[in-house]
Order: structure tokens, then sequence, then C-alpha cells
């Protein structure tokens, strides 16, 4: 017999085997981590086409508003109402993570019609509101770290609706922060509308 034909001992085969299962852990948690990238990935693309495809609608809607209400809140829904040419009224409604808008024509006594969704998997940006308007005139900005762009001073000639949520896929999340300007409203335009009319109040 010769050495070559003395095979393995036990503990060779052991260390071996241990080794194998070493390298075997980490490929497997490099195979892992990649598709966990991918998938992160994936969802926050989906999340931002979601988001972005919904709200691209109401970009064409406020630009073109010629009142927006102060936004409002009943219980744990969020409304906000603005009025289009033609005596056309929209209201955004956002209520357990849904923001739904609902139009109708403007009289003293009307109310929306039918809502249709905009967007789902929504959440609140921790306190803050989901709606915010800026008036003409208002001074919505100050000076401080990290602001930059307008001065303290500044005071927008329109009204501007800035909506800020915070998008769900999976386990994504996107915050979303956009602000619209209603080109109709100048400093002049008043404060009451028949639109408001459709915010319930309980």
């Amino acid at each position: 017999m010769t050495d070559d034909d003395e095979g393995f001992s036990l503990i060779e085969l052991i260390v071996s085997m241990s080794v194998m299962a070493v390298i075997m852990v980490i490929v497997t948690g490099a195979i892992t981590e990649v598709y966990s990238d991918v998938n992160r990935t994936d969802n926050l693309a989906n999340a931002r086409d979601q988001i972005g495809n919904s709200f691209r609608r109401l970009d064409k809607e406020l630009r073109y508003a010629n009142w927006v209400a102060t936004p409002g809140q009943v219980n744990s829904a969020w409304y906000l109402e603005y009025g289009m040419p033609g005596n056309n009224c929209q209201q955004l409604v956002f209520k357990n993570g849904v923001l739904t808008r609902a139009t109708w024509v403007s009289t003293a006594t009307s109310t929306p019609g039918a809502a249709t969704t905009i967007a789902t998997d929504l959440a609140q940006t921790g306190t803050t509101a989901p709606f915010t308007v800026y008036q003409p005139g208002d001074q919505p900005y100050s000076a401080g770290p990290g602001v930059s762009g307008v001065g303290i001073a500044y005071q927008p000639e329109h009204s501007q609706v800035r909506l800020r949520f915070t998008g769900k896929v999976g386990k994504t999340t996107l915050p979303l922060d956009v602000l619209f300007s209603a080109q109709n409203t100048n400093r002049n335009t008043s404060a009451l509308s028949d639109c408001s009319s459709g915010r319930p109040t309980s």
C-alpha cells in the first residue's frame, strides 16, 4: 500500500466540511442581499411611478384653479377644496391612506359627487398636515440653515398648494413633497366661494 491510498482522516473531512459550510453561508448571504437590493429598487421605482402618475393630473388641475380654500380636518379626514373655471368645484380628501377627488358644479347648496381614487398606500408624514395652502401675500418661508432659493420676505402672488405624504409599496417608503401654483388666483381673489359648501362639519 502506498501513501496515496491512505485517503482522508476524519479530522480532515470535518475541517473541509466546516470550511465549505462557512463559504456557503457567505455566498448565500451575498446572493440574498443582492436580491433584497433589487427588490428594494423595484419597489422604490414602482412607488415613484405610482405617485408620479397619480399627481401629474393634479398639476394640470391646480394650475388653472381660480380659488383655493384653507384646508381643514374633520375627524380623521383631511379636506381641500378648489374652484376651476366654469363654476367647477374640486375636493380632495385624504383618509385612511387613500387620496380621493370629487367634482361638482357650484351652487349655494351643491355637494360633491362620487369620489374617484387618485392614490392609495399613502401615509401622513409624521404630524405634518397633508394639505397646506399659501395664499397670495403670505410669507411661508423663513431664513435659516438649509433654507435656500427664497428670502424671508418672499410673498407668492398666486395661491400655492403643498401636498406632503409618504408613499408605501411593500417595505419601501417614499416621501412626497409637491408644490402647485394656482395661476388664476391673485391677491384680489375672494376667500369665500360656493365650493366650500361641500365640506362636512362632523
